[in-house]
């Protein structure tokens, strides 16, 4: 029980008319809260709305995650210290707009076993710490182009409606930036279990990559595909249709040592060596 006591000496009362204020607006909003939430749901200004959160900040029962972005206090936890059920709701609300995306994107779509507890945002804000930490949480943020928002998915949490990147937009996106995922070799292994699932769609992939305007991509998916997986020669002739003269790091997590002529790479030894025992 000692649990419960320290949580209610934590928890400090609050007056009537504020409870019923608390309990209407967490009725009717699941997950982050905010001063506009709150204004519009009690129907007070945004000045009185956040005075409201901060009082409900400091008596505990709400816990502020970031400037203007709180989530309720949760009675089950033996700590003070906020917990995040739903990460991704706090992902979107603090930097949408958005969509989940990365590793967090692999793991939706189940392409990957490996565990992974950052969660990783694509937003179209410009911020200045790319990987915060929110209620013991940890964020990867990587900041897109308005031409880059396109190939999402919408998911429901309670009633918030965000959106993942689909399938064949997640395997572009780490194309166009494999450090995200940490390197070529990951995303070989993620490309690996997209090309073997239902979701393999190779139409929609050069689609895509003509969206995002990034001939790098066609250079590295070409390299994969003709280096590790089965592929016709009718798709691989267009993807190099599709590359442009100059050369193109093959993989930013290594030192390029080495090139490859017919997709326009500079690469490692070891993918090199990979790719000439291939040939």
């Amino acid at each position: 029980m000692w649990h419960i006591t320290y949580i209610m000496k934590n928890l400090a009362g609050i007056g009537k008319k504020s409870r019923s204020d608390l309990s209407m607006v967490l009725e009717q909003h699941a997950g982050p809260i905010t001063p506009k939430i709150v204004a519009e749901t009690l129907n007070i200004s945004t000045q009185e709305s956040g005075r409201l959160l901060s009082r409900w900040n400091k008596s505990g029962w709400m816990h502020r995650v970031k400037r203007g972005v709180y989530i309720p206090a949760s009675l089950s936890s033996t700590s003070i210290t906020p917990v995040i059920e739903e990460p991704f709701l706090i992902a979107d609300a603090i930097y949408g707009p958005g969509y989940i995306g990365g590793f967090s994107a692999v793991k939706h779509w189940d392409l990957s076993e490996q565990i992974i507890e950052t969660v990783t945002y694509y937003t179209r804000k410009m911020v200045r710490i790319r990987h915060p930490t929110h209620g013991g949480v940890k964020f990867k943020l990587k900041t897109i182009a308005e031409h880059k928002h396109f190939g999402l998915k919408p998911i429901w949490i309670g009633s918030h409606k965000i959106y993942v990147s689909d399938p064949t937009k997640t395997i572009v996106d780490i194309f166009d930036d494999p450090k995200v995922v940490g390197g070529m070799a990951i995303v070989q292994d993620i490309f690996g279990e997209y090309f073997e699932s239902e979701y393999y769609d190779f139409e929609l992939l050069v689609q895509y990559v003509h969206k995002i305007n990034n001939k790098s991509i066609f250079k590295r998916l070409g390299f994969l595909l003709d280096t590790c997986f089965p592929i016709g020669q009718a798709e691989l002739s267009l993807l190099r249709e599709n590359i442009s003269e100059g050369y193109s790091i093959f993989d930013p997590s290594t030192t390029p040592k080495q090139t490859i002529s017919k997709w326009r790479l500079k690469t490692s030894r070891s993918w090199k060596a990979l790719y000439d025992r291939k040939k």
